[in-house]
């Protein structure tokens, strides 16, 4: 069985306002869930070919992970692989909906999850857990007037 958790939110501001913090490496500590320290190995905003270095806490697993951006379409969407905690694809999308910016991520894991100490269903389950404090701390962020 693998992962495969969505998560979305409706933030009131406008996409490049979202997009300035989410395709931003050095602002992942302040709204990703877990996320301790970030390293990016290149500068200025995300892209295809960023890689960056990415230490945290997800769905109760400490990992330390390399990042590879595989696929961007600026201030709209991001595409990464991550082989920490476990095999995954990431992918995260902006659009421009009445009243502000729709995001919404996706984690799908690549491959078998079995190396990891739970069930699928329940790995799925705090991986869910985690993109939804990501998304509510980010909405915080943003319509609290911290960007």
């Amino acid at each position: 069985m693998s992962v495969d958790v969505k998560a979305e939110a409706v933030i009131a501001r406008p996409r490049s306002d979202v997009a300035e913090i989410v395709f931003d490496p050095k602002s992942e500590v302040i709204w990703i869930e877990g996320m301790k320290q970030v390293f990016p190995q290149s500068v200025g905003n995300l892209s295809k070919g960023s890689r960056l270095e990415r230490r945290g806490i997800m769905a109760g697993l400490e990992y330390v992970s390399e990042v590879l951006v595989t696929n961007d379409e600026p201030e709209k969407m991001l595409e990464f692989s991550s082989p920490e905690p476990f095999e995954m694809k990431i992918r995260y999308n902006l659009d421009d909906v009445e009243g502000g910016t729709a995001i919404k991520i996706r984690i799908q894991s690549v491959g078998d999850v079995s190396r990891v100490a739970m069930p699928p269903a329940i790995l799925a389950g705090k991986v869910r857990e985690d993109l939804e404090g990501s998304l509510k701390k980010l909405k915080k962020h943003m319509e609290n007037g911290h960007s």
